[in-house]
């Protein structure tokens, strides 16, 4: 039974539920359209059917309106059903989340009624010059009258040639200061059968074994104006709102892998004697497995909250990155661990764990690598979403008693006191008992006395050219931290005043002063 979440609605329930019954029944056909490399129609044509692709998409377009978490719990369930999960999770990609967010009323109308009817499709960024680098598009759209004519190539493109909508990001401007501020791209949608757009070829890739994967061409195809999603230029917005849907929900088709693989692995461990004993009483195994399940755990808490969040309108961009990020890296030390605990076994295609290293290798690159996600998590927790969580609500003093800093809500001494070249200097020798290798940012001494930004700056400026300090300068040629030197510390403070020696230490036999 599918284990359900406190924020889930009825509708929620029921679908995982009957989803997870539908897996069951289609378990057996999926495996062998993937052994024998055949993609499944059939069990996409019956999903369709089920009206399964609508479960993001509004009831006003003939969809369930179970939202972000409705199309968590599809693709979850389906990503078991392997390629059948792949198609579902890309045709999602594929315009759902943009055009709810960007598209107009026709273009709804017109795209979701088709998605919430199954209409396979296809998100397409990725080309020869632009990878983590998406902003490197060199596919452009030419304004000819009241139409665009595109030309270029994208490639890795998952439902190539089985999608019949693709939803294409490309440039529209070639001016230095709208690629500065990433208002050179624009966005796209249009169907296969247009005039001049082909498949160019499908990849051979470590994974994917019955997943279409390729490259698509472009040649002078014409679009009218209507094929343009948002406006022109809002591309770059448009592309990561639309990825953090992306990496939410392939997230969660790691959630069914890292299921199927915790339930073989105890299946084997039961099943399997070594030693005597079955694999189970071994305590590796039995530790691979506990692993297994903790990152089972944490990985639909984290694809499920980050669902939770888009449902309440918020654009989760930390949230998202971290569940792609993890999701994918588990499933990918999941499936290695398993392999070592079920041993020879493993190492065939009996059973499915050398598929899930594979899929996880995919899944590092895709939808951005791990390494952008890891950066997106940092420039935005330390620069937007967390800058309040992350600053420090103390400073550190010296304790005289202890010898120790300690973190202190106090303000310090001279947070009544004009800054002067003196008092600075202070402040900055305070911090070398402290933190002996830090400089201090300019905010952080003027949260001890009194002054301007401006003023701190001039008095560092003077302490600098004193040779009393070392400053550190941002790109914009000003002082934005600094730090006192030997000569300015002599200066500050007598040398009696930095030391301490704790009790044990001998310092009338061993202690020596010049």
């Amino acid at each position: 039974m599918v284990e359900s979440f406190p924020w889930w609605t009825e509708e929620n329930k029921k679908l995982a539920k009957d989803l997870e019954t539908f897996v069951l029944n289609h378990y057996e056909e999926a495996e062998r359209h993937y052994f024998m490399k055949k993609f499944p129609h059939g069990i996409l044509n019956e999903l369709k059917e089920l009206g399964y692709f609508g479960a993001g998409v509004p009831k006003k377009y003939g969809g369930m309106e179970l939202g972000a978490t409705g199309a968590c719990i599809v693709a979850e369930q389906l990503g078991r059903l392997y390629c059948v999960g792949h198609c579902f999770t890309v045709s999602m990609l594929g315009g759902l989340h943009q055009l709810i967010e960007f598209g107009t009323e026709e273009q709804k109308e017109y795209w979701l009624t088709k998605i919430a009817k199954g209409q396979l499709g296809a998100v397409c960024i990725t080309e020869p010059f632009a990878g983590s680098d998406a902003a490197n598009v060199y596919t452009s759209a030419v304004k000819d009258g009241d139409e665009w004519v595109i030309n270029g190539k994208k490639r890795y493109i998952t439902n190539a040639g089985t999608g019949h909508r693709y939803f294409m990001y490309i440039k529209t401007s070639d001016d230095p200061k709208d690629r500065a501020a990433y208002r050179h791209l624009s966005t796209f949608v249009f169907e296969r059968g247009t005039k001049g757009f082909s498949l160019e070829k499908i990849n051979d890739l470590i994974g994917f074994d019955n997943v279409p994967n390729g490259y698509l061409n472009m040649k002078d195809v014409h679009l009218p104006e209507s094929a343009m999603v948002g406006e022109q230029g809002q591309g770059w917005e448009i592309m990561m709102s639309g990825l953090n849907f992306e990496r939410m929900i392939g997230s969660a088709g790691v959630g069914g892998s890292l299921l199927d693989a915790a339930r073989l692995l105890h299946f084997h461990s039961q099943r399997r004697i070594q030693f005597g004993k079955p694999l189970k009483f071994i305590e590796n195994v039995s530790f691979t497995l506990a692993r297994l399940v903790a990152r089972l755990k944490y990985a639909r808490l984290m694809s499920f909250y980050t669902a939770y969040l888009l449902d309440l309108g918020k654009q989760p961009i930390i949230e998202s990155s971290i569940a792609k990020w993890f999701n994918v890296d588990w499933a990918m030390q999941s499936g290695i661990e398993t392999v070592q605990a079920m041993g020879g076994d493993a190492l065939t295609r009996f059973y499915p764990v050398e598929r899930m290293i594979r899929e996880a290798k995919i899944g590092q690159l895709v939808a951005g690598t791990n390494e952008v996600m890891a950066y997106l998590v940092y420039r935005v927790a330390t620069s937007m979403a967390m800058t309040k969580e992350l600053e420090t609500p103390f400073r550190f003093k010296m304790d005289e008693e202890a010898g120790y800093p300690i973190a202190t809500l106090d303000k310090g001494p001279y947070v009544e006191q004009e800054a002067t070249s003196e008092l600075v200097l202070k402040i900055l020798a305070e911090d070398y008992r402290v933190n002996p290798s830090l400089y201090m940012m300019i905010d952080d001494i003027k949260k001890q006395c009194k002054g301007s930004r401006k003023k701190i700056r001039e008095i560092c400026k003077e302490l600098e050219n004193n040779g009393l300090v070392v400053a550190f300068y941002d790109r914009k040629g000003e002082i934005k931290m600094v730090k006192a030197n030997y000569k300015g510390l002599d200066k500050a403070y007598p040398p009696e005043h930095y030391r301490w020696f704790p009790d044990w230490y001998d310092i009338e036999r061993d202690a020596f002063f010049g």
